[in-house]
């Protein structure tokens, strides 16, 4: 056996070894959900919702919280179909009042707090033109702070328990910025650093932060996102693509991702699908990714139509969408409470 072959065995063998050892810690973080008490923001529909559903599968007691008190009150309705032991709450993450009177409640209820999915979120589109400095106020406040708001409660109750799980539902718009989205790129790189950065300061008070980076997921959300600029463009474009199987993933396989990375403890992880390629660009061609975004603001809608004013998706339907093209978005959000 000469040198070379030597050293590519020994790389072999090592390499093969940290995936066992990898293995065998994330077996021994492993824990079961029954009876666990289970927070997740944005749980009255599409992945919060999916989520909160699984949970339910799992045995898990559940705190749900939305700003849309009817979403909300179909949803526990959903979650209690399953047999679930459910709180649902109205609350606005951004008011960190709301938010302690939301886990206060929980806390009452329920005794404490085990895991906590963060998952509330905005997205707004249009070219850069169009976005003014509330957009990415906005952005932040609800995308970076409210997972903050959420987390600083609960920290202490893990504390107290010596045990917890935190989960930040981040985006691959948080690794790499995607055009006419800049608002919820800033706000997802902002939860990426935070969520990383939480990670490392409470880990060995065996409190675990994962930071989740889904890639783009059908869960029927383009009704209900924020348009501007061109908005039915906006709106056909988004929709299309997330309709596009080589484009998004089936939001039920990345709740369950997201889920296993829970269970085991951990950091970082990118939720996304075999058939998905974006992720695997990302990470081993990033200068690559970036001009191929490049060329990809070229042909998206240029400013005009309705400017800085907004629009949400479902008030900005246009012969492409809803149309055979968004047929996967529809029957999402048909199922996942977002009509």
């Amino acid at each position: 056996m000469n040198t070379i072959t030597k050293l590519a065995v020994a790389a072999t063998a090592g390499f093969a070894g940290v995936e066992i050892a990898k293995r065998l810690v994330r077996r021994s973080r492993d824990f079961d959900w029954q009876g666990k008490r289970v927070v997740v923001t944005g749980g009255s529909r599409g992945l919060g919702l999916v989520i909160a559903r699984q949970l339910a599968d799992r045995g898990a007691r559940i705190a749900i919280t939305a700003r849309n008190k009817t979403n909300l009150a179909n949803a526990a309705s959903d979650l209690r179909q399953r047999g679930a032991d459910v709180i649902a709450h109205p609350c606005d993450v951004r008011d960190p009042e709301q938010v302690s009177e939301f886990i206060d409640r929980v806390t009452e209820q329920f005794g404490g707090v085990d895991v906590l999915f963060n998952v509330a979120g905005i997205i707004t589109v249009g070219p850069l033109e169009s976005m003014t400095p509330d957009d990415f106020r906005d952005s932040m406040q609800t995308n970076c702070w409210g997972a903050l708001h959420t987390s600083m409660k609960v920290i202490p109750l893990m504390r107290n328990a010596g045990w917890g799980r935190i989960v930040n539902i981040a985006s691959i718009g948080g690794k790499r910025a995607v055009p006419h989205m800049l608002p919820y790129a800033a706000s997802k790189f902002a939860l990426v650093g935070l969520s990383n950065g939480m990670r490392a300061e409470l880990k060995h008070e065996n409190i675990f932060v994962t930071t989740a980076c889904p890639g783009l997921m059908r869960t029927g959300s383009p009704r209900h996102a924020i348009f501007k600029g061109q908005h039915r463009k906006e709106y056909a474009w988004f929709s299309i693509g997330d309709s596009l199987p080589m484009i998004s993933m089936d939001v039920e396989t990345a709740a369950e991702q997201i889920l296993t990375a829970c269970r085991q403890g951990r950091g970082e992880v990118f939720i996304h699908s075999p058939m998905n390629i974006t992720i695997a660009l990302q990470n081993l061609f990033p200068e690559l990714t970036n001009d191929l975004l490049a060329r990809v603001a070229t042909v998206l809608p240029k400013m005009g139509g309705i400017g800085q004013q907004s629009a949400k998706g479902h008030e900005s339907e246009s012969i492409w969408s809803p149309s055979v093209l968004t047929t996967l978005t529809q029957e999402s959000a048909a199922a996942n409470n977002q009509y």
